[in-house]
């Protein structure tokens, strides 16, 4: 049941490489998962597209919107994978996808990626979450929005991890993204992720995915919707499994995960059937 008052977001982690199987490597579900929207008669569309052709009343149905977070090397570049070799990025499996002449000319083929900004959280996390293998890089960031594939949005600037030995949270709780609640802490976590990112990327961030899907309700509610227009911001995606609607919150849209929502093709199907 799908129709043009509702989109899903999907949203896969390319970082997730533990074997060559499609629940066990995030890149290998992304690229069967391709085919099979559009086996389907899913419309693959950009997020500022799909929303703003939802909020005009102009969304056409079986629209769907694709999204990575944490911004791994993965995203962009293909990676040698220690344990389960050569290993083909997102942006590879798209562009494959993109010229292949069997899938439908319906498609605006069009991936998010939010990244964490960072460089001396994603240097601290590279050497104790990925035995020092260089997977969080941002030298790619501005060859990936000039590719008209992908583009490169906000995931906060330290994802309040709970890897790190020191974050943004006044406190220096970490783990979750609802203790990040005052002002100066947004500031730290939203205003400098977003000035990094440009800087680095050559374009400003317009959307923000909150790290682990949290975020307190003084972000959520006063900060982002006083300050979002001044930073460039449009949107907010958080993780509750459910489609976009005009109902929604947009500082706080639903997004499906990969991995929690479906692990099989089959699971995608009729997750998508229910829309």
């Amino acid at each position: 049941m799908s129709n043009a008052n509702a989109f899903p977001i999907l949203t896969w982690h390319s970082i997730k490489v533990l074997e060559n199987t499609y629940a066990g490597s995030d890149p290998m579900a992304f690229a069967s998962d391709l085919y099979l929207l559009d086996r389907l008669g899913w419309s693959i569309a950009p997020l500022e597209r799909a929303l703003a052709s939802l909020a005009t009343g102009k969304l056409n149905p079986k629209t769907v919107v694709l999204t990575v977070d944490d911004g791994a090397i993965l995203d962009f570049e293909d990676f040698d994978h220690p344990s389960c070799g050569p290993q083909k990025s997102l942006f590879h499996h798209l562009k494959t996808f993109e010229e292949d002449p069997v899938t439908g000319d319906q498609h605006q083929p069009h991936l998010t990626s939010f990244v964490i900004a960072s460089p001396g959280a994603r240097a601290e996390l590279d050497r104790t979450d990925y035995m020092s293998l260089n997977v969080w890089p941002d030298h790619w960031w501005r060859a990936a929005n000039d590719s008209g594939l992908l583009s490169i949005e906000s995931h906060s600037w330290d994802h309040n991890h709970a890897s790190l030995q020191k974050t943004a949270q006044r406190d220096n709780r970490r783990g979750d993204f609802r203790w990040i609640d005052t002002e100066n802490e947004c500031r730290q976590e939203i205003d400098q992720a977003s000035d990094y990112i440009e800087q680095q990327s050559g374009r400003r961030p317009r959307f923000l995915a909150y790290p682990y899907g949290q975020a307190s309700d003084y972000l959520r509610r006063e900060y982002l919707p006083r300050f979002a227009p001044d930073l460039g911001l449009k949107a907010a995606l958080a993780c509750d499994p459910e489609p976009v609607t005009v109902a929604s919150d947009p500082w706080y849209l639903p997004r499906y995960m990969c991995g929690r929502d479906w692990t099989s093709p089959e699971q995608l199907e009729q997750l998508l059937k229910s829309i």
